[in-house]
């Protein structure tokens, strides 16, 4: 095939958003940290030493900087300084709830801590969707700024201020699709993206930035690993492990990431990234191997810095992203080139100002029909970073005005790399989204469709779709009629004895498949909104500093869709003496042998243990009166030592939990019935200190 002379893709070091001003230099002062408390001391100022690394190295050690703050804060979880560098590792991790949590610690504990610790916050509540209290963080982040600064800044700022703004209103009107992420079998901690598929989807190419070998060295721009490039094969629906294409395609110590695939799946286009520039280059498949890359011929090249390419299905238009200053609109611009009827590619147009912002425009994808231009843009009305939009061709060629997919598509961090398959069933692209693998995941959507209402024909078919196979006319069969069955929920979380309100997360799970399917956020009023997939009793788990974490039942089924459902949530603060049943903790009959089933429950204690570093608990066993004395207290005792074990296995330091076995002598119901005997056979965590 003939090479293109903008024939680029990514290279993701050149989409990395500048979300934020320049870090501002924040020490841990030793004398500040040490507390009353000796011992234990000397670990954690080791801890922290050994984290000031990691974060000085850049985001891609952050998690490991985390790590090591996060044990030291077990001995003093309040000092401003190593809460601010917590909440920083979060907000640009994977997170971003705990975020919030670390950054308010550390402005109550010293509101100047840091000059943008209003700015970190804004990032934070924003990237959770809590626009309102964002746009409150930017504000007086804006206010703090001195003259000089505020004219450097402000641009910046009011721009994150109208992304909330546009965020609202996505949110309010969230499209009909179902995202799912493609798992561990192609994801990883690292970034994860740009699909390329073969011919009949038969494989997977894409760029990842994980860590594939302990020689896997890091880009001096971001510390994070440089890019490989990594190939899947398909397994009917589902996709086989990815594995690194090594070498001759990968280059070691430099980035190279997939840029596109020929029709015919035998030349593998790929980018090369070195230290002053970088290029294309190609690799072609002999005898199912891949050959070592070559150089396109000069003639091929540009001098400006093309990002992005996808070539129209007869590959005789391309569309692609340059950053030529002569002809962008500002930042990075989509370009179109068309081959003549001689074979010459003519000089690249900017696409238009339909399409192209005075900002970055990325990762650009023609339709197989070449009538839809879907693209990434951090302009228009983007609810923050990039975030994914559409154009379509009129009969007279022209674009049309860019339409943002909207929520739950987009949100306020990049949306990238968006396709969508040939026969138009799946889309797939790259997002950074709470539950993933820890960067950029692929993700896979599947988009249901407008609502339809049933409609019944005037002949009484009462089926839709069935009929006489004589019948003639304009009878078209039947589609598939979806539903929205959302239910929307609402409410507030507050302390149960002074009704204040309580920042909070909520996990609301589907219990038949054991998984969190909507996550909400209560704001420091206590307030929060979530949607729910449809009419069903869920479990929510909240969570909350320094109060019981509390697990209930939210049944949905018989409400109104077209009202809010209002549910509120009582939180018990952490106190001393207070007691929590753990409802969900399952034995073996008559043994000490925990089942699978008690594992989410008992995930959620090591969550409340790490969020309160400094409480010390006792597990307690119980039992109904069955059998002897003597039988069940050691039956009891058995059990809780069998819970304390898994607790400590999964990182819970040992001195912080006690076991105690009680067998019958505390029952919390009559042992009269099978039912309240069942109640007694439970285990509970008491607080013993704080």
């Amino acid at each position: 095939m003939k090479y293109l002379r903008y024939y680029f893709l990514v290279c993701l070091l050149f989409l990395l958003p500048g979300i934020m001003p320049a870090q501002h230099p924040v020490k841990i002062k030793k004398a500040e940290f040490k507390t009353e408390q000796e011992t234990g001391l000397d670990e954690a100022w080791k801890n922290i030493k050994e984290g000031d690394k990691y974060y000085k190295a850049g985001k891609g050690t952050y998690r490991k900087a985390r790590e090591h703050y996060l044990f030291a804060a077990k001995y003093n979880p309040d000092n401003a300084e190593l809460n601010y560098k917590i909440g920083v590792c979060y907000v640009f991790a994977d997170d971003k709830y705990e975020s919030i949590k670390y950054l308010t610690r550390a402005f109550l504990a010293n509101e100047n801590v840091a000059p943008d610790i209003r700015y970190l916050a804004g990032q934070a509540y924003h990237l959770m969707l809590e626009f309102d209290e964002a746009i409150n963080q930017y504000q007086k982040y804006k206010e703090s700024l001195e003259p000089k600064q505020l004219i450097l800044e402000r641009q910046t700022i009011d721009k994150l201020i109208q992304e909330c703004e546009n965020g609202k209103e996505l949110v309010a009107n969230p499209q009909r699709v179902i995202i799912n992420n493609l798992g561990d079998k192609i994801n990883s901690v690292g970034d994860d993206y740009n699909p390329i598929f073969a011919p009949n989807d038969s494989a997977m190419y894409f760029t990842s930035r994980r860590e594939h070998s302990e020689k896997a060295k890091r880009s001096p721009i971001d510390n994070k690993h440089y890019e490989d490039v990594y190939v899947a094969s398909a397994d009917g629906e589902e996709w086989k492990t990815a594995r690194n294409m090594g070498k001759p395609v990968n280059a070691m110590n430099h980035n190279t990431a997939a840029v596109g695939l020929s029709p015919n799946g035998t030349e593998l286009f790929i980018y090369r990234g070195y230290k002053g520039g970088g290029g294309i280059y190609r690799s072609e498949v002999k005898e199912g191997k891949w050959g070592s890359p070559k150089n396109v011929p000069s003639a091929f090249r540009s001098k400006n810095r093309e990002t992005s390419y996808s070539p129209s299905s007869d590959m005789k238009t391309v569309y692609f992203v340059s950053d030529n200053e002569k002809l962008t609109t500002g930042g990075k611009d989509i370009f179109v080139s068309k081959q003549n009827a001689g074979g010459k590619w003519e000089d690249p147009v900017n696409i238009g100002s339909e399409i192209n912002t005075p900002y970055n425009e990325e990762a650009v994808f023609i339709s197989p029909d070449g009538n839809t231009l879907y693209f990434s843009s951090k302009g228009h009305n983007t609810m923050g970073g990039y975030d994914v939009f559409k154009s379509e061709r009129n009969d007279l060629g022209e674009w049309s005005p860019a339409v943002n997919m909207g929520y739950p598509v987009n949100s306020p961090d990049d949306d990238i790399f968006y396709k969508i398959t040939p026969d138009s069933r799946y889309a797939y692209y790259s997002a950074n989204r709470m539950g993933g693998f820890g960067g950029k995941d692929i993700y896979r959507l599947v988009f249901l469709g407008e609502e339809k209402e049933m409609l019944m024909s005037t002949e009484d078919i009462l089926i839709a779709g069935l009929q006489e196979e004589t019948k003639n006319g304009f009878f078209t069969p039947a589609l598939a009629i979806i539903l929205d069955t959302s239910f929307i929920v609402t409410g507030k979380v507050s302390d149960s004895k002074t009704q204040d309100g309580i920042m909070a997360k909520l996990d609301f799970i589907d219990v038949d498949i054991s998984k969190v399917v909507a996550t909400a956020v209560a704001n420091d009023t206590g307030y929060y909104r979530v949607s729910l997939p449809e009419g069903k009793a869920y479990g929510v788990e909240v969570m909350a500093r320094d109060y019981l974490f509390f697990l209930d039942i939210v049944d949905v089924s018989g409400e109104n869709q077209s009202e809010e459902i209002v549910r509120n949530f009582g939180l018990d603060k952490v106190e001393v003496g207070a007691t929590v049943v753990l409802e969900n903790i399952f034995f073996e009959t008559s043994k000490a042998t925990l089942k699978p089933e008690s594992f989410p429950q008992l995930e959620q204690v090591i969550k409340f243990l790490d969020s309160n570093p400094t409480i010390r608990m006792e597990i307690s066993g119980h039992t109904d009166n069955m059998g002897s004395l003597k039988l069940n207290t050691r039956l009891s005792q058995s059990r809780a030592e069998s819970v304390v074990d898994y607790l400590v296995e999964h990182g819970i330091d040992q001195v912080r939990l006690d076991a105690k076995g009680y067998a019958f002598s505390r029952p919390i119901a009559p042992n009269d019935t099978a039912e309240s005997r069942a109640r007694n056979r439970r285990v509970e965590f008491e607080i013993l200190s704080k």
